[in-house]
């Protein structure tokens, strides 16, 4: 019998592998995960994105500043077509420098949050007599998944027939 557990990277996974070498299951084999690194993107892709955006709040501001410009250039020499489209361009890039800066902080936050240990896949090779005892043993010691699979033995010898 073959099975194959998954664990979180914990104590868990070492007491699981002493009690099951104590009780003679000696074809333990441990494979720890890797993590995926978190690195986020400043310009999402048409493909993919993070779910961030550094022009929302610019957008806001550019129709803020937009609509200030235009009900102030009334009074003010160039006009109101020139003054809301200059408010609009400083409300954007107002908005659009907060938002840059925001995230690059929350980069920086994201990289220096300590890490967690990823899983582990314990694979275990024991008798079929001995299968309940593993299978316990590895939800005992709080396994995320468990798969349990029938070996094949494979015939030493092709059959020959005479004809």
């Amino acid at each position: 019998m073959q099975f194959f557990s998954t664990f979180q990277h914990s104590h868990y996974v070492e007491l699981a592998i002493s009690k099951l070498k104590e009780n003679e299951v000696v074809q333990i084999y441990a494979v720890p995960l890797d993590n995926r690194s978190m690195d986020m993107k400043l310009v999402d892709t048409m493909h993919g994105t993070d779910g961030t955006s550094l022009i929302d709040i610019g957008l806001i501001l550019a129709m803020m500043g937009g609509t200030i410009g235009v009900s102030r250039g009334f009074v003010l020499h160039w006009g109101p077509v020139y003054w809301g489209l200059i408010g609009a361009a400083v409300g954007f890039a107002v908005g659009f420098v907060y938002d840059l800066i925001k995230n690059l902080v929350k980069r920086k936050k994201i990289r220096t949050v300590k890490k967690t240990a990823g899983e582990v896949i314990l694979i275990v090779q024991c008798r079929a007599e001995q299968a309940p005892f593993v299978e316990q043993t590895l939800w005992g010691n709080r396994a995320l998944g468990v798969a349990k699979t029938q070996m094949q033995t494979v015939p030493s010898e092709p059959a020959t027939t005479d004809l």
